[in-house]
């Protein structure tokens, strides 16, 4: 890639809705739901405002997110089959391969509620330098934005201490940014407090508004069942 190359693919993995965001402690499984869809929305509306971002794929398996998706310009693919989080990445990829876009792409997760257009735009640029580039969390341990001159350069090491891993392999680590928002995905109350002082988008904004105490928790889904047929 070059600093000249202004056309992005981003891919948006997106965890269904009602198994998302259990570290949410305190919050019922209907709350965790609501919040983990406003996250997702306000990611979306961010990349979607980024000059620099052509296409957008959403890769999920939650009807609801893919619909959301299609309605605002996006391109919703299947996770099919759901394997965790790198697998969804790499459909993603050879989705995009087959649509022929065999560009710069990015991968960003999908709970950054406080993600501005403009930090994604001064992430990208960054990363256009780079064949392969990555950053880091705000915690320091994990990856929000991952980035490839091409689909088959991405090799997606998401989850768990994913910074190591995305270095161990090569890609450049971009630092020294004043894009806290990009940085700053939500798993933890404490996160999401974190958010609030640097300011929510207006979807997870409108849910914190009206949320009030709920104490009951999340059903633990059964093996082998969808969480929309767990009790």
């Amino acid at each position: 890639m070059t600093a000249l190359q202004a056309a992005w693919t981003v891919v948006l993995p997106v965890k269904p809705f009602a198994a998302a965001k259990s570290r949410l402690a305190g919050a019922s499984c209907a709350s965790r739901r609501t919040l983990a869809h406003a996250f997702f929305r306000d990611t979306l509306e961010a990349v979607l405002g980024t000059a620099a971002v052509t296409r957008v794929l959403v890769v999920t398996d939650d009807q609801e997110a893919a619909a959301e998706a299609r309605y605002a310009g996006a391109v919703p693919v299947p996770d099919r089959p759901p394997a965790g989080l790198n697998a969804a990445v790499r459909t993603a990829a050879r989705h995009a391969q087959m649509l022929g876009r065999s560009g710069a792409i990015a991968v960003l997760t999908a709970d950054l509620p406080a993600l501005r257009s403009t930090e994604l735009a001064t992430v990208l640029h960054t990363a256009s330098g780079h064949r392969r580039a990555f950053l880091a969390d705000h915690a320091g341990r994990g990856t929000t934005v991952l980035t490839a001159a091409g689909p088959q350069r991405l090799e997606p090491a998401f989850e768990g201490d994913s910074r190591d891993r995305h270095r161990r392999t090569g890609a450049y680590e971009i630092v020294g940014l004043d894009v806290p928002g990009a940085r700053l995905d939500i798993d933890t109350p404490d996160d999401l407090r974190l958010a609030r002082r640097l300011g929510l988008g207006p979807h997870t904004r409108a849910v914190i508004a009206g949320s009030g105490p709920i104490p009951s928790p999340c059903p633990r889904q059964r093996l082998g069942t969808s969480p929309t047929d767990a009790p």
